[in-house]
């Protein structure tokens, strides 16, 4: 897969998600095979994501982050590959929920998005 595949894949996930109000999303192709997107994400009940994933193919997500927070701004989640908590075992990724650091396998949008619908459609 190339990057601009990736990038259709990710456009796609956001059009078909009916709990997104609004949305900034900005694609950087760097080469056929490495790239980045981020964005803001505004959902129902004012919950905004903001992300990065940078990723090349055959290496997926070199760096990414995805920090979900409600909307007085206070954090829910953030996911990310940071090379720090050495101690936690799928070190680099790890995710953050309020004060604890917890293990998480590589985490992809598509993921992330399904997580945040579940916690959207359990609160209205």
């Amino acid at each position: 897969m190339v990057v601009a595949d990736y990038f259709k894949t990710i456009e796609q996930l956001l059009s078909d998600s009916k709990l997104i109000v609004d949305k900034t999303v900005d694609f950087k192709e760097f080469s056929s095979d490495e790239g980045m997107v981020r964005g803001r994400l505004l959902f129902l009940g004012g919950y905004v994501l903001t992300f990065m994933e940078y990723i090349q193919t055959g290496k997926e997500r070199l760096k990414y982050r995805f920090n979900l927070s409600d909307g007085k701004g206070n954090m829910i989640f953030r996911y990310d590959n940071a090379a720090h908590y050495k101690e936690i075992s799928t070190f680099p990724y790890h995710k953050h929920v309020s004060t604890e650091i917890k293990p998480s396998k590589e985490t992809g949008l598509a993921e992330v998005l399904s997580e945040i619908e579940n916690t959207i459609l359990t609160k209205i």
